[in-house]
């Protein structure tokens, strides 16, 4: 009887190992999960930077700035971002909101309009790696800054498009 009980306990444990091999062939196999999409969107390591009066995003060569801003966005993954100069209108006072977008490492800043421009136009030099662009707004000749035609809203949306889409 003790060999019928040593072959009973090789025939279990034979059985108890092909189970065991036949979970862990089966896990070992069985096909990953895909992951799951993003929840947000994965933006590039670049942000364009708008300035605009005191009117923000409505005024006009604002509000069209803003939507080429946000095409480029949606077709490049660059992060866009606004800042209203608030307070006196004047170039000194723009000049504050300018460099805090400076400052915060804008690869794109574009100003929208005569009193962000003036202030791009006297801040610009602080921030020699940014693009600068003007849109609308005073005389900006002899100066490292890309004018956008301010003929029209959909030449501002398009030029500033383009701008920021070059970035990427």
């Amino acid at each position: 009887m003790p060999h019928n009980l040593t072959r009973r306990r090789m025939l279990i444990g034979a059985g108890a190992l092909a189970v065991v091999l036949a979970a862990l062939i089966t896990w070992l196999a069985w096909p990953e999960d895909e992951a799951p999409p993003p929840r947000e969107r994965q933006y590039k390591a670049t942000t364009a930077c708008l300035l605009t009066d005191d009117q923000d995003l409505n005024g006009e060569l604002a509000r069209a700035a803003w939507a080429g801003m946000q095409d480029a966005s949606v077709a490049t993954l660059i992060k866009v971002q606004h800042l209203a100069i608030t307070g006196p209108q004047t170039a000194a006072n723009g000049l504050t909101f300018y460099n805090t977008l400076g400052v915060q490492r804008c690869t794109v800043i574009i100003a929208a309009g005569d009193v962000p421009v003036a202030a791009m136009a006297a801040g610009y030099a602080n921030f020699p790696s940014a693009k600068h662009v003007a849109v609308g707004g005073g005389d900006v000749r002899n100066k490292p800054i890309t004018v956008v035609d301010a003929s029209t809203p959909d030449a501002i949306r398009s030029g500033v498009k383009a701008i920021v889409a070059a970035a990427a």
